[in-house]
């Protein structure tokens, strides 16, 4: 082809966030995981026994050190959508719990309530990774976080489901309205994940689309 064709394409869908989270913060965590004795799963969607919210002293220290990696994650939401990264945006932190899902344990497609939520992995065992390794099904593989936006398209002209196989230390924050569901995995081990939502609280002050 003598000619070379340039062309661009426009961003769809919703923006998701994946990093790593620090050792520190992960420690602390796993530190605080331990100690809390609240169960959290009146509030949950998952099948798990498991789910405990975290005390308000360490909420609040949590969303300190997380700050930067919110404040990223709105700078990458702008340059996807092309939005004013001028305006400001104030976020309240709402909540945080750390899930420990076993065998069997699974979370049906949901949503959160609020404006952001997000997961990270505080430890996961290597027979998770080895079990979906073997996995020969055409659904998300044992262990796998799936984002799932709009339909379904088949033939596939749009991609409208993504999945994750996390590793330790692995952090996502995405829209909060996103939905999104965890496969179960058989391996007889706890994979141990803390979760939290964040509401917008001046959206009243700007145009919703900075957002």
């Amino acid at each position: 082809m003598k000619n070379k064709i340039n062309y661009d394409f426009p961003n769809f869908g919703p923006f998701v966030f994946k990093s790593k989270l620090s050792n520190n913060i992960i420690q602390r965590l796993l530190e605080e995981a331990n100690k809390c004795q609240q169960s959290h799963n009146e509030h949950l969607a998952g099948h798990l026994e498991n789910q405990f919210a975290y005390p308000k002293e360490i909420i609040k220290e949590f969303y300190t050190d997380f700050a930067p990696y919110l404040k990223t994650y709105r700078q990458g939401h702008c340059a996807y959508h092309k939005l004013d990264p001028s305006v400001s945006i104030e976020l309240q932190p709402i909540d945080l719990w750390v899930n420990f899902m076993k065998s069997g344990d699974f979370n049906p497609m949901h949503t959160h309530k609020y404006d952001i939520s997000f997961v990270t992995y505080l430890s996961v065992p290597e027979e998770i990774h080895k079990e979906n390794e073997n996995f020969k099904g055409a659904s998300s593989g044992p262990g796998t976080i799936t984002f799932n936006f709009t339909q379904m398209a088949s033939p596939k002209w749009a991609t409208t489901q993504k999945d994750y196989l996390p590793k330790t230390g692995d952090v996502f924050i995405f829209p909060a309205q996103l939905q999104h569901w965890v496969a179960p995995f058989k391996s007889d081990v706890t994979r141990i994940s803390v979760s939290g939502n964040l509401l917008i609280s001046n959206k009243d002050q700007f145009d919703a689309h900075y957002f």
